[in-house]
């Protein structure tokens, strides 16, 4: 009994730790990030990252000190320098950017009012405007980053969402 009793509290210690429900991500209209109710700026570090989401994968490390991370199994990048985080982003209908993962992103996330979904199409940008999103190019959308301190960027291809990446400057 007491064998049961110890093996079912370390399974459901085990499910809490490495279970992550959803991850639900918002960028708010003051420009703030949140991942699961916790703010994500310039001063995140990596190892706050890794508290929220586990230990990523290093992509890709350069000279400069920088470093891509990805989350393979949840479709997301994360890039610092120095271990502080500069951007995360998020993959949905993967174009061949190998600087994101192939796998799509499952969790929530909010841009404002709307949740975005692998089912997003580029009409979302109309309803973004009170962010000052809009497209400068064509398949790429953003707020100004020399207005806004955590911009965001949405990217299209054939009119459906491929990626999503917020930066923290």
């Amino acid at each position: 009994m007491k064998l049961t009793i110890t093996t079912l509290f370390f399974a459901l210690l085990a499910l809490k730790s490495y279970g992550q429900e959803t991850i639900t991500v918002e960028y708010t209209a003051d420009y703030r990030a949140l991942i699961n109710g916790q703010q994500i700026d310039n001063t995140t570090t990596y190892d706050d990252i890794v508290k929220l989401l586990g230990e990523p994968e290093l992509y890709k490390a350069y000279p400069t000190g920088k470093r891509k991370y990805h989350y393979k199994e949840l479709g997301i990048v994360l890039s610092t320098v120095e271990g502080n985080v500069l951007s995360i982003g998020f993959n949905y209908n993967w174009d061949g950017d190998k600087n994101f993962p192939e796998t799509s992103f499952e969790g929530e996330l909010k841009v404002g009012d709307i949740f975005i979904n692998k089912s997003s199409h580029a009409i979302i940008i109309e309803n973004l405007a009170e962010l000052g999103i809009n497209c400068p190019i064509p398949r790429m959308c953003m707020n100004n980053p020399k207005k806004i301190r955590n911009p965001i960027l949405l990217g299209f291809e054939n009119d459906e969402i491929t990626q999503v990446s917020i930066e923290f400057h």
